[in-house]
């Protein structure tokens, strides 16, 4: 039992903002993802094409830590219950999430995915999708926040959420 604490100990230390922990002996991770700004500003400030339609470059993102928040629960939601939708398992949209991690919004969009081992695979997944890229190319979001969470069989889910603040 010691050693088992130990290890669990030695994992949150050396997490990195990730947090660690078990149910019914099932290892499972969460972390909001600040990196993830670095790819998806790139790619807004250099301009590219989404499907068939270039989009020009756009002013870069900011990190809105209620944004993350946001995109925690979702991923949360996701991972313990096995599904991938903009749908939680309670029946909200992005935009009441919003509003429940208290993100006034005016614009908000939503990318979700699964699999990804890190941010910028998520990203360049993302801009592979002409939907998602749309999304993280539009000119009027003007923050974003990210996360990821693992089930208790290692898929990870990931949503980013990227916004307006409302007046």
């Amino acid at each position: 039992m010691f050693l088992f604490a130990l290890f669990l100990i030695v994992m949150l230390v050396n997490s990195c903002g990730t947090v660690m922990y078990t149910s019914s002996g099932i290892y499972k991770s969460h972390s909001m993802v600040e990196s993830i700004i670095e790819p998806i500003n790139k790619a807004r400030t250099s301009g590219i094409m989404c499907g068939n339609e270039y989009y020009k470059a756009a002013p870069p993102v900011v990190w809105n830590e209620k944004l993350a928040q946001a995109s925690l629960q979702h991923s949360l939601d996701m991972a313990e219950n096995g599904f991938l939708s903009h749908k939680g398992s309670d029946g909200s949209d992005p935009g009441e999430r919003l509003l429940m991690a208290g993100y006034r919004w005016s614009l908000y969009g939503e990318d979700v995915g699964q699999g990804y081992q890190a941010p910028e695979d998520a990203v360049r997944s993302w801009l592979k999708s002409k939907m998602h890229c749309k999304n993280i190319m539009n000119p009027e979001f003007k923050e974003a926040g990210a996360a990821y969470a693992r089930s208790g069989n290692l898929r990870t889910y990931w949503t980013l959420v990227l916004g307006t603040p409302g007046k």
